[in-house]
């Protein structure tokens, strides 16, 4: 027969080592101070959107069919209040 005790001893050893590495890794990450966020300044947006103009996107009625000239009229119509 084969002494199994050593190997035994070695598995845990082993599984201690796991135990408290983790045990370690769970309490470093919760003592960790996490930085609060950061609220968003007030006041004015600037958006900006780099494209030419042409003159059919002032126009809700001769606008084609992209986003574009959805996003002028927006800016121009919705976005003034």
């Amino acid at each position: 027969m084969i002494p199994l005790a050593p190997a035994r001893g070695r598995l845990t050893a082993l599984i201690m080592r796991h135990v408290l590495s983790v045990t370690f890794l769970v309490l470093l990450i919760s003592t960790v101070v996490v930085a609060p966020a950061i609220a968003a300044p007030d006041g004015q947006v600037t958006w900006g959107v780099h494209i030419s103009l042409a003159p059919t996107w002032f126009d809700p009625a001769e606008t084609s069919g992209i986003v574009t000239p959805f996003m002028v009229l927006y800016g121009l119509h919705d976005g003034t209040s």
